[in-house]
């Protein structure tokens, strides 16, 4: 199951006994600190969550998968989620769920 915005909104506003409009604001605002501290280079950490932070990549050639020609792909900053213990511990202990594959129309 995908969870939206909407959905974590959903669940605080019914934890939290507030309307969902209003923590549709708070994660927004979340989302917002977590994205300009990304950019300006800062690590965000949470315990027992996880750490986003950026990634400088080197630029390196890459390959043209339709025509197999080599390009030249430039360095760029790519956004990296390190889990922490708790939530990889929490995860690999969850029951396994299959879910059917969805066919391509």
């Amino acid at each position: 199951m995908t969870m939206t915005k909407r959905d974590i909104a959903d669940q605080m506003s019914q934890t939290l006994h507030i309307p969902t409009k209003d923590s549709v604001k708070v994660i927004e605002n979340i989302l917002a600190v977590l994205s300009d501290g990304l950019v300006e280079g800062d690590y965000w950490e949470m315990r027992n969550f996880g750490v986003f932070k950026t990634k400088q990549r080197a630029p390196r050639t890459g390959r043209n998968i339709h025509t197999r020609e080599k390009v030249k792909v430039p360095a760029y900053r790519d956004v990296v989620f390190k889990p922490g213990k708790e939530m990889i511990n929490r995860v690999a202990k969850a029951p396994v769920v299959v879910r059917p594959k969805l066919r391509k129309k």
